[in-house]
């Protein structure tokens, strides 16, 4: 593959007549939606897209959203997605970054049309028909390695959006490599409940393609009461999660247990697994493979950890993707020994290009090795142990120093999602009063603080143990699922925890 389009010329040539996307709407082949998503580049060519413009697609999950977005590439521009949440002032900022030549918005954030700027600008439940019955336009050739690809948006140091470039050969690379590992197969169907604008939701189009499997495009909201159910119904086989999608499903058998589906594979990113939750997903669905993984939008994955290798390594992230190399730092710049913590850098063809102009942010977290490889300097803290598996601590903007030590939340949390009346923790350091603070959401009815407290004491140092417990009914979660600990820490300073 050179060109992320080639993965439906390709799947289509080799599969046409199997399901490939899956939707409340209805059902595509290959063959169909390879058809359809040149029909919509015709459309996008007529209405002036050229080879390398910016393509910006502002919609919920749909099964018309990852064929705008192929067809976007088909016609050789530069897509992103962008969540169906974003404030107008995000919007109008990646805007004026973009420069966008067209801007597809769902009816639902038809309020984002002010700031759209000069961008031919249409609505997806107006628009998609007449764009997918475009006359047939001559096609650029795809022209893919390392011309830029998509844009992923995140939220820069400044707060500010900043569009990770990630190119063909980005795609390409780790594409396979993450196949390498999770091995989906033909006959699978992959459940997507994440929001695809989180690029490991995107990414589930690309493993689909590649391997031939079917994908149920659902939306978040569904993976609630309803989804044991929802995955029988649809023979979901595969299901990539983040850690709040599988706390609420394990939470939710603990209160009301249902039949559940017979999964073959779980993948867990965006947040840290506790090895609990590991424990309990593989009790609840038997003989399913479960898969934590470590990565960042700037590389896409960089370690997945095999079943097997999950009762001799636990609590590690695996070991780095085949083809790529990750290592520990010191501050002053020293590669670290086997075991000790410090910064983890990537190495790798699966690196990104840097972020959208934005010079000064890329040169804070991108550097180039004499030979020319690109390495990233992820802001994340761990070690790389002598099998090189590698164990993540905490991100540097959030380790904790209380009493003298120097800590990592993801310990804390982990330690409390050991408990039984805790199924998803964040931890937090209340600067103004000297406490650690522990957010939990709970299994069942409340216990005593004490109890809980208590338990943590036996799982932990005691300058680690939180001097203040806080429960509420769902932790807050950024865009990409994540604990958000800048709200949790808003929470203590507003007054309302």
């Amino acid at each position: 593959m050179v060109h992320l389009s080639d993965l439906l010329i390709q799947a289509a040539s080799r599969h046409p007549g199997r399901p490939f996307l899956l939707g409340e709407t209805g059902a595509l082949s290959y063959r169909e939606a390879g058809l359809l998503v040149d029909q919509l580049a015709s459309g996008m060519i007529s209405l002036g897209v050229q080879p390398g413009d910016r393509v910006l697609i502002v919609s919920e999950n749909r099964i018309e959203l990852p064929l705008l977005s192929l067809a976007a590439s088909r016609a050789g521009a530069v897509f992103s997605l962008l969540s169906p949440q974003i404030t107008p002032l995000a919007f109008e900022r990646i805007v004026k970054q973009c420069e966008p030549s067209l801007i597809l918005l769902a009816e639902a954030r038809r309020d984002l049309r002010p700031g759209c700027g000069p961008a031919r600008t249409l609505v997806i439940e107006e628009d998609y028909e007449a764009l997918s019955r475009s006359s047939p336009a001559a096609l650029p050739e795809p022209a893919g390695g390392d011309g830029l690809a998509f844009l992923v948006f995140t939220s820069g140091s400044t707060g500010a959006p900043r569009g990770v470039m990630l190119s063909h050969a980005n795609v390409a690379f780790v594409t396979r490599a993450i196949m390498e590992r999770l091995r989906y197969r033909e006959d699978d169907r992959i459940g997507v409940f994440l929001p695809m604008a989180f690029d490991y939701g995107l990414y589930q189009v690309f493993y689909a393609m590649m391997t031939g499997a079917a994908l149920l495009v659902g939306r978040p909201e569904m993976a609630g009461p309803e989804l044991p159910r929802l995955l029988a119904r649809h023979e979901i086989t595969v299901l990539p999660g983040v850690p709040s999608l599988f706390a609420g499903l394990i939470k939710m058998q603990s209160w009301r247990p249902v039949e559940l589906p017979r999964l073959r594979l779980l993948s867990n990113t965006g947040d840290h697994l506790p090895v609990t939750h590991v424990r309990q997903l593989q009790r609840l669905f038997p003989g399913a493979q479960v898969f934590p993984m470590y990565g960042l939008t700037e590389c896409k994955r960089v370690s997945i950890l095999l079943p097997e290798e999950l009762d001799a390594h636990e609590g590690s992230v695996g070991r780095a993707l085949d083809g790529t190399e990750v290592w520990a730092e010191s501050p002053e710049g020293a590669r670290l020994p086997a075991g000790e913590v410090g910064e983890l850098m990537v190495k790798g063809p699966h690196v990104g290009l840097g972020y959208w102009r934005a010079p000064d942010e890329t040169a804070k977290r991108y550097r180039f090795m004499p030979d020319g490889t690109r390495v990233l300097v992820t802001g994340d803290f761990g070690s790389v142990d002598a099998g090189g598996f590698i164990h993540f601590h905490a991100r540097s903007d959030f380790m904790i120093k209380h009493k003298g030590h120097r800590m990592s939340p993801v310990e804390i949390e982990e330690a409390a999602c050991r408990l039984d009346q805790v199924s998803a923790a964040g931890c937090i350091k209340d600067e103004a009063r000297d406490r650690l603070c522990l957010f939990v959401t709970l299994t069942g009815g409340r216990p005593d603080d004490a109890v809980i407290l208590s338990g943590l004491a036996g799982l932990l140092e005691a300058a680690k143990v939180p001097d203040r417990l806080v429960v509420l009914p769902e932790l807050p979660r950024t865009a990409n699922q994540k604990v958000d600990r800048k709200a949790l820490r808003a929470l203590l300073e507003d007054g309302t925890a």
